[in-house]
Order: structure tokens, then C-alpha cells, then sequence
């Protein structure tokens, strides 16, 4: 973990204002991202924000699908969150740090550049992948959950082979591409916010079905 990281973090309270109170648990489709951005903004180290539930760091968590079977990886034990090595995923996403914004303001163009660095940093093939915001998930259950927000975008891939991690190491071993039913089948293996982003993703009429985590 960069401990010493400045990342964008929002208050609880405000997004409950937003949300609804108590946050919602699970997937949800709204609001739009412009209405979060919206909220008054701060950024705290990440050695602090980690361990402090009164904020919620925001992740942008990206799936990559092709005809209706997810990209698949294993986090390795290098993996920046310590308390999600070993587990499958499907999502692609990590913080967003004051570097990012526009002269300290987390703006939608910021954003999304920031969620471009991040897939460009792990995968290969990205260039030109479509950007689909399809709604966030939340799960208060564990210490993770209790201090993140994520927010899931879904991106079309035409060709398998057109999507590659780009430095194959300690930190990500892709799997390769996964139905719904497969991850389901092994859903013990995958962190919590796959699930939900899988399910949410079938929500969204990607024709992928898969029941609640």
C-alpha cells in the first residue's frame, strides 16, 4: 500500500445524502457520476483513509467483457490491498490521488483520464475501448467494503486476444475469459466486489445473468 498516497476521498454523511440513509449495500444503478462529483471533495493520506469509515474512497472498477464472458485474473501477493491478495476478480481499478484532478478538483474529465491511466498501467488492448458507466456497488460487511465506493464501468471487447496484462508478475496472473455461470460455479474464490459488479453488469442488459452474491 502507498501509505503516504494523497487520495479523493467523500464523507459518508454526504453520500448518504445522496444515496440514502444508511448507504446502500449491494449494486445500485444511480446516481450519475457528475451528482457525486458534485459533493464536497477531500483528500487524505491513504494510511489514514484506509482505517477511517467515516470517508469513502472512490474506485473506478472496470470489467472487460467479450460475448458475454468476463476477463478474469488473480491478484498475486505484490497486490497494492493486501487484504484482497490471492482472490479472483474481474475488476480493473484503483484509487484516485490528488495527481489526477485539475488543479485539486476531482472534475468527470479528470476522472476519467485517472480511469485510463489505470487500465493502460495493467492491461494491453485498451486503446479505444468504449467507457460504459453502468452504477455503483458497496459492502460495509468487511475493513475494505467499510472504506470504499466503487463505481463500475463496463468495456466491450471485440477479440480475446486483443486484452493482455501488460507485465504478467507478482501482482496480476490473468485466468482468461470467464461466463457468468463459471464465476458463479466458483464464487467462494472471488472477492466480494466481483460478484456485485457481475451482477450489476447483468442488470445492465449485458446479457450476462448471474443471481445476487
Amino acid at each position: 500500500m502507498k501509505e503516504n498516497e494523497i487520495v479523493f476521498c467523500l464523507l459518508r454523511t454526504d453520500l448518504e445524502a445522496l444515496f440514502g440513509t444508511p448507504l446502500p449495500q449491494g449494486r445500485y444503478m444511480g446516481p450519475e457520476l457528475e451528482r457525486v462529483f458534485s459533493l464536497p471533495q477531500h483528500f487524505l493520506r491513504r494510511g489514514d483513509a484506509e482505517y477511517d469509515p467515516v470517508y469513502k474512497q472512490l474506485i473506478p472498477y472496470q470489467l472487460f467483457i467479450r460475448q458475454d464472458h468476463f476477463f478474469v485474473y488473480q491478484r498475486g501477493d505484490g497486490v497494492g490491498e493486501g487484504r484482497l491478495a490471492s482472490r479472483l476478480s474481474v475488476g480493473i481499478g484503483g484509487h484516485i490521488s490528488i495527481e489526477d484532478t485539475e488543479n485539486g478538483l476531482m472534475t468527470l474529465a479528470a476522472y476519467l483520464a485517472a480511469l485510463l491511466r489505470e487500465r493502460q498501467e495493467e492491461l494491453c488492448g485498451t486503446n479505444g475501448l468504449p467507457i460504459n458507466f453502468i452504477g455503483w456497488i458497496n459492502d460495509d460487511s468487511d475493513s475494505v467494503g467499510q472504506v470504499h465506493l466503487g463505481a463500475v464501468h463496463c468495456c466491450e471487447i471485440q477479440a480475446a486476444d486483443d486484452l493482455r496484462i501488460r507485465k504478467q508478475g507478482e501482482d496480476i496472473h490473468a485466468l482468461g475469459w470467464w461466463s457468468a455461470a463459471e464465476i458463479d460455479r466458483q464464487k467462494e474464490k472471488f472477492e466480494k466486489w466481483s460478484l456485485m459488479a457481475v451482477g450489476l453488469a447483468s442488470q445492465a442488459s449485458f446479457s450476462v445473468g448471474i443471481g445476487p452474491p
